[in-house]
């Protein structure tokens, strides 16, 4: 681009803008839709800079209650003694599993002791169903046994069921527990237990 070409540019844009601006003075609408063309440019960019204001804002408050958190946790000096409070508590729960050679055992145990509680208390039970699976969030030697009931319920008997299963020195829940009465009484009950399995048995199906 030459100087005389470059050094004319600005001068014709001059005079565009003079053009542009008699027309503006001559023409009311014109004036009118051009204030209201900046107004909503301006609108817009007031509402962009209040939402990224809003953003920022709510990013600083995460970012400031992480900090006060972390110092908090800094500043905390039981920590030896919250170890020893879970260690203790871990090894409680540890001696209240099932103890079992194989897989099979630990389900045979389990089965047995179900067994046991219902001639105890008067339950006839009329199915026991156990299954061993071994959750990959455990240690290799523990097993997660659920153990599926059908029985013949009475009031008296699911209440004395419940007893047992909450006095039981091996630790197992109730999963799921579902009474029904009609057409024939029937009780469903999930218990899910675990294991500790001294000689995992690697041909047994999990």
């Amino acid at each position: 681009m030459t100087s005389p070409a470059f050094l004319s540019r600005p001068l014709h844009l001059f005079g565009s803008l003079r053009s542009l601006w008699a027309e503006l003075r001559t023409n009311r609408r014109a004036a009118v839709g051009l204030i209201i063309i900046g107004a909503l440019i301006a609108g817009y960019g007031l509402t962009l800079v209040r939402h990224r204001t809003f953003e920022m804002r709510a990013a600083y408050s995460r970012e400031h209650l992480q900090l006060e958190r972390l110092v908090a946790i800094s500043q905390e000096q039981d920590w030896p003694q919250r170890a020893e409070a879970s260690a203790a508590l871990r090894s409680t729960l540890e001696g209240r599993l099932w103890v079992a050679e194989t897989e099979g055992l630990a389900r045979a145990d389990l089965q047995a002791w179900i067994g046991g509680v219902g001639r105890e208390i008067g339950l006839p039970i009329a199915d026991i169903r156990v299954e061993l699976a071994k959750p990959q969030t455990l240690r290799p030697e523990l097993r997660k046994i659920t153990a599926t009931i059908a029985a013949q319920p009475s009031e008296m008997a699911v209440i004395a069921l419940l007893e047992r299963i909450q006095r039981a020195p091996h630790l197992t829940v109730v999963e799921r527990l579902h009474v029904r009465q009609l057409p024939n009484p029937i009780l469903e009950l999930v218990l899910v237990s675990y294991a500790r399995i001294a000689h995992p048995d690697p041909g047994e199906r999990r």
